[in-house]
């Protein structure tokens, strides 16, 4: 979830002719959102001085498992330039994983000038969970055959505060296998409660033996389960073992033929 939020909040460094702008509902700017999105805080920073300078940014506080970025609206950045008497425009973006607790986290924003002035505003992030699906049980190894199929099952937990709709087992399986899964969605899923996928997988004949990686994850209109993956050990098809030993019997048998004959002359 995002929000622009209005009322403004001017922090002044008297000393250094630094002002900043931040938008801000509350003494310390807020962004509240669901684990799993992007939280945006837009900061304005105001050169007072008669010279340019060179901002260099930073946020902390912050648990460690959260990703930040400042960003003009293009490339990622670290250090903004703000001209004699200009403005300088930075959106701070925080990645919140979905496993991030529901919370509050309070954190700190500066801002440090070329020539040491440095500015901090307190800023706090609200983690809600209302959303929130989780795959709760799965094989981990499947041994099968090319040219044959396997089947298992998977079982997604709705671990939110709300339903969840169309919720749907998604699997990434490797080019020319074929997957089916059952039931293809569910409409809608109560918090607590749990749905059940079978899912059935063709293995090609042409694809050879090897240890090959299937990611799952459970996707729902509003909430995305962090992926887990299932390791298939792929043999060479037991059909090939039946011909091969057909092959050694006839060999055996012309060995013994070409003998018996060869002892009677």
């Amino acid at each position: 979830m995002r929000r622009i939020l209005f009322v403004i909040l001017l922090v002044f460094v008297l000393s250094g002719g630094i002002v900043l702008t931040a938008a801000a509902d509350e003494a310390a700017p807020a962004e509240t959102t669901q684990a799993g999105q992007t939280a945006e805080y837009h900061v304005e920073l105001r050169n007072d001085t008669a010279v340019s300078h060179d901002y260099t940014l930073s946020i902390s506080g912050l648990p460690e498992n959260l990703t930040t970025s400042f960003t003009q609206g293009g490339p990622v950045l670290q250090q903004v330039t703000v001209a004699t008497g200009g403005y300088g425009q930075v959106t701070l973006r925080v990645e919140v994983p979905l496993d991030t607790p529901v919370g509050r986290y309070p954190a700190i924003f500066t801002a440090t000038r070329d020539d040491g002035a440095t500015l901090t505003l307190p800023v706090a992030l609200n983690v809600e969970n209302t959303y929130s699906v989780r795959i709760t049980s799965q094989a981990v190894n499947v041994n099968t055959f090319s040219g044959q199929e396997f089947t298992f099952e998977a079982t997604a937990s709705n671990t939110g505060a709300a339903p969840l709709t169309n919720l749907a087992l998604v699997i990434n399986a490797p080019a020319k296998w074929v997957v089916q899964t059952e039931p293809q969605s569910v409409a809608s899923l109560e918090p607590g409660a749990a749905a059940t996928y079978s899912v059935r997988v063709f293995v090609p004949a042409s694809q050879i033996p090897i240890d090959q990686l299937m990611s799952l994850s459970a996707t729902s209109d509003q909430a995305a389960s962090p992926e887990t993956t299932l390791t298939v050990r792929v043999q060479s098809s037991p059909n090939y073992l039946i011909f091969a030993g057909v092959i050694s019997l006839l060999a055996v048998a012309g060995v013994l033929v070409y003998f018996r004959v060869r002892g009677r002359r």
